[in-house]
């Protein structure tokens, strides 16, 4: 009876197109950089548990530069008021992260036949 059930049960592993599609709209959709910086978080452990492939290698790099470029962003607003050194630091950091994230996701996408195009303007 034990072979039958877990026969049917199919495979737990989440599918790589799914999670790499709904961590796409996050970043696209979650304009609060708190809580897209939580939705990343879920996004790459999703991603991670995925079976291993070079789409889930770029995809777990763009999503992890673009969470970078995202926390320089929450650095900027929270730290540099009135430090133009700072401020300028953390906006560096964040076009990069976003810029880089942005290219690794649109690789990662060609891989899985998904079209990402830009995200918020990267």
């Amino acid at each position: 009876m034990a072979v039958v059930l877990l026969a049917g049960c199919g495979s737990s592993e989440p599918s790589l197109k799914t999670a790499f599609m709904d961590g796409v709209a996050g970043v696209r959709h979650t304009h609060d950089y708190e809580a897209l910086r939580g939705r990343l978080r879920e996004t790459l452990n999703d991603v991670k548990a995925t079976p291993d492939g070079e789409a889930r290698r770029l995809a777990i790099a763009g999503f992890e530069a673009t969470l970078r470029g995202v926390q320089a962003r929450i650095d900027f607003v929270e730290n540099d008021s009135g430090n133009v050194a700072a401020a300028t630091r953390d906006s560096r950091r964040a076009d990069l992260g976003l810029t880089e994230g942005a290219r690794l996701l649109r690789a990662a996408g060609r891989l899985l036949e998904v079209r990402v195009g830009t995200l918020n303007g990267y």
